[in-house]
């Protein structure tokens, strides 16, 4: 499994979020747990489009620091941030495509001859 991406809340709470598919009993693309348990985590479901999987994110960790928060305050949130930045081209970049057009420019860094 992949490293999770730590973050701490305002109030210190630890969170680690998995992009993994929450329990089957939560019927949801994402689960928040409460920050006083101990080790607090977020789930999200990878098997989603890349735009969902972005606001189920950013829906989650917005739980997370607003707990109190309604689900339709912290809905309206998500889905306003995610459609900003989907609409400013911020989507998950092809790693493959990526690597391949990096190793293209690259110059060696071995030694020079004499």
């Amino acid at each position: 499994m992949k490293k999770p991406f730590v973050f701490r809340t305002h109030n210190k709470a630890r969170y680690e979020l998995f992009l993994k598919k929450p329990p089957k009993r939560y019927q949801a693309e994402g689960i928040c747990y409460d920050p006083i348990e101990d080790n607090p985590k977020i789930l999200v479901n990878p098997n989603q489009t890349e735009k969902r999987v972005m606001n189920t994110i950013i829906h989650e960790i917005a739980h997370a620091f607003f707990w109190d928060a309604s689900e339709g305050n912290v809905a309206k949130f998500a889905n306003t941030v995610a459609r900003l930045l989907y609409k400013e081209g911020w989507k998950k970049e092809d790693k493959i495509a990526h690597a391949a057009k990096s190793k293209k420019g690259r110059k060696s860094r071995g030694r020079k001859k004499k």
